[in-house]
């Protein structure tokens, strides 16, 4: 059962942290916020990203930004992913040997 729900949060981590460094990409990049799939990208992120957005402005330098609240994302989503996996601990199964008789 513990393999089943590690399986699950990974999952749901991995594409958590995927989008987001999606996102990070087209923020510093500043892609055409026009484009349907970084529309929908900036839409599904932006409630990970808005308890960080208040605190955490974002850093232009030149023609790129760095948003520093989809970084503080990144990084709280991947501890609390890391946390929720040591609450459900691998099932340990004891090996077994077989040891071969002695020879004649």
């Amino acid at each position: 059962m513990f393999r089943i729900l590690r399986t699950l949060i990974n999952i749901v981590v991995g594409i958590i942290e995927l989008l987001l460094t999606f996102r990070l990409i087209f923020k510093f990049w500043v892609v055409n916020t026009a484009t349907p799939f970084v529309a929908w990208l900036y839409g599904v992120t932006a409630p990970l990203v808005a308890p960080f957005a208040r605190i955490l402005p974002n850093w232009n330098v030149s023609n790129f930004v760095v948003d520093f609240a989809t970084v503080a994302a990144l990084i709280v989503f991947a501890l609390a992913g890391t946390l929720l996996l040591m609450l459900f601990p691998y099932s340990r199964k004891e090996a077994v040997t077989y040891v071969a008789p002695p020879a004649a």
